[in-house]
């Protein structure tokens, strides 16, 4: 019974791309989102893999981001963007609550040039960004042809809100991916490489979780200790 109740109630791993907006008629954060091999992945990890396009506003950042925590209660969440100035996969360390002052889809603005979420002036992914990309680099296959770095400059808009919103929602289990556009990566490869960029998610993950029910363990113990001593 138990192993036919986790097959019905998998967990969650969500993965976003961006739709267009202006110089990106076709979005190849998107473009990539979707050739993610979603069988392969559920498979391996034993989760439900949910591809979600998300519009370039900032209101519908606003209204979509917080309902998707709410509704599917992610095990994963990856936002992934495309940007200009890529030119390897640019993992994102962290995203600021204040400074959006470039109009989105719609040439409109947050109120106060601030996201609305609530948290502190910057917030950070608790995920090891830099150990990601360390694995990525030092395991990826030499036809894949992709590469990973950390950052910590998101670029103060969509994307970064969009970051920021999912952050405060929890940062344990949250990461943003910057992909270059078509002509440094093809939408395949920059698939192939948000794959393994989620299998290393899923791995820190799974430590954290044996972490902490390891120090649950621990915790218990000592407050058995406490109270046998007379």
């Amino acid at each position: 019974m138990c192993n036919e109740l986790d097959n019905i109630f998998k967990p969650i791993v969500l993965v976003t791309g961006f739709g267009p907006f202006l110089n990106h008629p076709v979005n190849a954060s998107w473009e990539a989102v979707k050739l993610m091999n979603k069988e392969e992945i559920e498979k391996k990890h034993n989760v439900e893999l949910v591809q979600i396009e998300i519009p370039v506003t900032y209101e519908n950042v606003d209204e979509f981001v917080p309902a998707i925590w709410e509704t599917h209660e992610p095990k994963l969440m990856i936002h992934v963007g495309v940007s200009r100035l890529a030119q390897q996969l640019t993992l994102e360390m962290q995203a600021h609550k204040k400074g959006y002052q470039r109009l989105d889809y719609f040439d409109k603005l947050p109120p106060n040039q601030m996201c609305s979420a609530e948290g502190a002036m910057r917030l950070h992914t608790k995920l090891n960004v830099e150990k990601i990309c360390k694995q990525f680099n030092d395991g990826n296959p030499p036809e894949e042809k992709t590469t990973a770095v950390a950052s910590k400059d998101a670029g103060r808009y969509i994307c970064e809100y969009t970051y920021y919103t999912s952050l405060s929602a929890d940062n344990t289990r949250t990461l943003f991916v910057h992909v270059p556009d078509f002509q440094v990566y093809t939408s395949e490869q920059t698939a192939r490489g948000l794959e393994r960029i989620l299998d290393l998610c899923m791995e820190q993950i799974k430590d954290m979780e044996i972490s902490n029910t390891t120090n649950g363990l621990r915790n218990v113990n000592l407050s058995d200790n406490e109270e046998n001593k007379v």
